[in-house]
């Protein structure tokens, strides 16, 4: 079942809802050409996406945002969530809006669940971008916390959820000259996230699937054209590691993957750096 009605923001943004094996999911489309479909990191709703990102991609493309389950406009659902589940739910949206193959365009999480994407359905992914995201464990020595990670919980209690995700945002998606410089910014993403947010169990929830991930031992199976994104300055050692290095080993064992580094930027290079962001993206989708 699908619904879709004017946005209030803009006549040219679509919002809706589909219905995916059941379960609704919210979704806003804008533009036209070939579609793009974001994938939002762990939590986040579609409307984190900023204008800077998402006006010059619709310039070129049909432009899909989407909010995972439990955030935004898209109820909660009861069992585990996965990031293979949330690649579930995006093949469903765009088997519902009966579009062509997609650009998919995965952020941190997003970028987990769009591997699991081009490995179950690689008919509906023209090509893939992962932007600052991993393949779950690949290093025996360097294990990864399957649930909630210690730092995290602590994290949440002793300041709560709001002062949590505020300092977590302005700590790992900036580096600290941008985040002194332009405060605004910063600022801008904290209120759209807080606006649509999840509630607390459901950002834990979210965390879980983002642990759990693992497609280290398949991505040789990936065989759509791959785009490798990275900020240079993308260094802190988060839940899953350092997605500098993640972001290389995902280079050497997807086949004929291509790498492009955003000089300067850390995790939030969608919105510490979108000029540039979006330079390499219509690059690449314009060349497949």
């Amino acid at each position: 079942m699908r619904s879709t009605e004017p946005s209030s923001a803009s006549s040219a943004i679509q919002s809706g809802k589909v219905e995916v094996a059941g379960h609704p999911i919210a979704y806003t489309l804008r533009g036209t050409g070939v579609p793009l479909l974001l994938v939002a990191g762990t939590g986040y709703p579609g409307a984190t996406w900023p204008a800077s990102i998402l006006e010059p991609l619709a310039a070129r493309h049909r432009v899909i945002a989407f909010d995972h389950r439990g955030t935004g406009a898209t109820p909660p659902s009861a069992g585990k969530y996965s990031t293979r589940l949330f690649a579930a739910d995006a093949l469903g949206l765009l088997a519902a809006l009966d579009v062509e193959p997609a650009h998919v365009v995965g952020h941190s999480m997003g970028g987990r669940v769009a591997q699991w994407m081009a490995l179950e359905r690689p008919d509906r992914v023209r090509s893939l971008v992962l932007a600052a995201t991993g393949p779950g464990q690949f290093r025996e020595d360097r294990p990864v916390t399957r649930g909630v990670p210690v730092h995290t919980a602590v994290d949440l209690i002793e300041r709560g959820y709001e002062r949590y995700m505020r300092e977590h945002i302005r700590a790992t998606f900036f580096t600290p000259e941008f985040a002194r410089e332009r405060p605004d910014v910063v600022d801008s993403l904290h209120a759209a996230f807080w606006r649509d947010r999840p509630d607390v169990e459901n950002y834990l929830r979210h965390v879980v699937a983002r642990q759990e991930h693992q497609t280290a031992d398949r991505l040789k199976d990936i065989r759509v054209p791959t785009l490798v994104l990275i900020g240079d300055r993308d260094t802190a050692a988060m839940g899953t590691g350092v997605h500098t290095e993640q972001s290389d080993y995902l280079l050497r064992h997807i086949a004929g993957a291509t790498q492009r580094v955003v000089e300067g930027a850390s995790h939030g290079l969608f919105w510490q750096a979108p000029e540039r962001t979006v330079e390499i993206l219509l690059e690449w989708t314009a060349a497949h």
